[in-house]
């Protein structure tokens, strides 16, 4: 799994709402990865939501920023969003790797990683270690160029 792999997970273990007792599937994109000689190795993933009018004037989430998704333009089944004021959800790799509840919709292009990347390098969810690991997972697949996170 490389940066800016979009996931759908169903049955996701965390879920935030239900609808008639059926939790809903939650969206993804992966970000990256820690070191894998660290223990536990970390994925970094950040999930999206359809709840776009909270981002409208009068909305909850009215000052958030974010990155809007167009379905018909990304692996996206809605119109969703990014939200990086949001925070993002460290797993194990191995619980994401072989899940037969993840399904990989496609991947993101690198201008729009370059759009996330400068999203969560000003979000307050990221410590500036996982946003070293996100920048050195980025460059691995040839996402250079981008600030490097300040300690």
């Amino acid at each position: 799994m490389k940066p800016g792999t979009v996931l759908k997970w169903e049955n996701f273990p965390e879920p935030k709402f239900k609808f008639d007792d059926e939790i809903k599937p939650r969206w993804f994109v992966y970000l990256g990865e820690s070191p894998s000689f660290l223990t536990p190795h970390l994925a970094y993933i950040h999930t999206t939501t359809t709840q776009i009018a909270e981002l409208e004037k009068g909305g909850r989430r009215y000052a958030h920023r974010y990155i809007k998704f167009d379905c018909s333009k990304t692996p996206f089944e809605k119109n969703c969003i990014l939200d990086f004021d949001e925070g993002y959800y460290p797993f194990p790799k191995e619980k994401l790797e072989n899940n037969p509840d993840i399904q990989t919709k496609g991947e993101l292009d690198a201008i729009t990683l370059k759009t996330i990347y400068n999203g969560i390098l000003q979000s307050d969810f990221y410590s500036l270690k996982v946003l070293a690991d996100i920048h050195n997972s980025f460059n691995l697949v040839g996402i250079t160029g981008l600030k490097k996170p300040k300690w």
